[in-house]
């Protein structure tokens, strides 16, 4: 310890020089100092290195968070985009907002169920306001293929559709596309056994050329609810269901609403 201690307080003259001789600078400092700035030289570069070891994995990925962002952003604009071009009426189908808005709210948890039930069956998207309420009809009300479109620009009146024409199976159940009150249930010589339901709001959906109906007039019907069956009744020549939809006495293309209809359109005729 003596010997420490002796070699702590012993003094060293530390001299700078010139490289062509013409100055010279002395500096007088103990053994003691030189160990404390070394000590601490010494922790300084451990908590750097330290430092980097515990970071370098978190700095590794950053170029990955840049690019999950970029995607993420990307991806967005597309949802948006896709919400403007195909939902014209302010609303979309549950299943297809799903598909498109899943990877943007699988982190959001209860909070966007929350969002939901704020505005009363609906959900705010980016300033979007998506309508899930049950009076809307965005229910397919059967499982089938659409053969023909809407051609609502025709000069010949009885050259005019305005619904689509759903090939399905004879016998098929046809479920309510939306709640509401069945204004029509009877026979009619054009669509044979027709159904029409009022889902209030101007809301209006038409079945047509069932087989038989299962509901009677001023029936209320829940959405999802077995109204009749596919048959080819009144001006048809095979099984298949008339849908129509109707807004403010307009009448509204199904597959805008409904991307069942959109992936499975095989109808070749347009509303030029």
């Amino acid at each position: 310890m003596g010997y420490l201690k002796r070699l702590g307080s012993r003094k060293y003259d530390l001299i700078v020089m010139s490289g062509e001789g013409g100055w010279s600078r002395s500096f007088n400092v103990r053994m003691r100092t030189v160990a404390v700035w070394a000590l601490v030289a010494a922790l300084g570069l451990s908590g750097l290195i330290v430092t980097l070891v515990l970071y370098a994995g978190r700095l590794g990925g950053y170029d990955g968070l840049v690019a999950q962002n970029r995607q993420l952003r990307l991806y967005r604009d597309h949802v948006r985009q896709t919400v403007m071009d195909t939902d014209r009426h302010g609303l979309l189908s549950a299943g297809l907002v799903q598909e498109l808005l899943g990877p943007l709210t699988a982190g959001l948890g209860s909070s966007a169920e929350g969002a939901r039930k704020d505005r009363a069956g609906g959900m705010l998207f980016d300033g979007y306001y998506l309508n899930f309420l049950d009076n809307v009809p965005t229910l397919p009300p059967v499982d089938g293929f659409v053969t023909r479109g809407l051609l609502l620009r025709e000069i010949n009146l009885q050259a005019k559709h305005n619904g689509i024409d759903i090939a399905a199976v004879s016998g098929a159940v046809i479920q309510a596309s939306a709640a509401g009150l069945v204004v029509f249930a009877n026979w009619t010589e054009d669509l044979g056994n027709l159904v029409i339901i009022s889902h209030g709001d101007n809301y209006y959906t038409v079945y047509g050329h069932n087989q038989v109906n299962l509901v009677d007039q001023r029936e209320r019907v829940e959405r999802g609810q077995p109204i009749a069956l596919v048959g080819s009744t009144g001006m048809s020549q095979a099984p298949h269901l008339h849908f129509e939809i109707w807004k403010d006495a307009r009448s509204i293309d199904p597959r805008t609403l409904m991307d069942l209809y959109r992936r499975q359109d095989i109808s070749v005729d347009t509303d030029g």
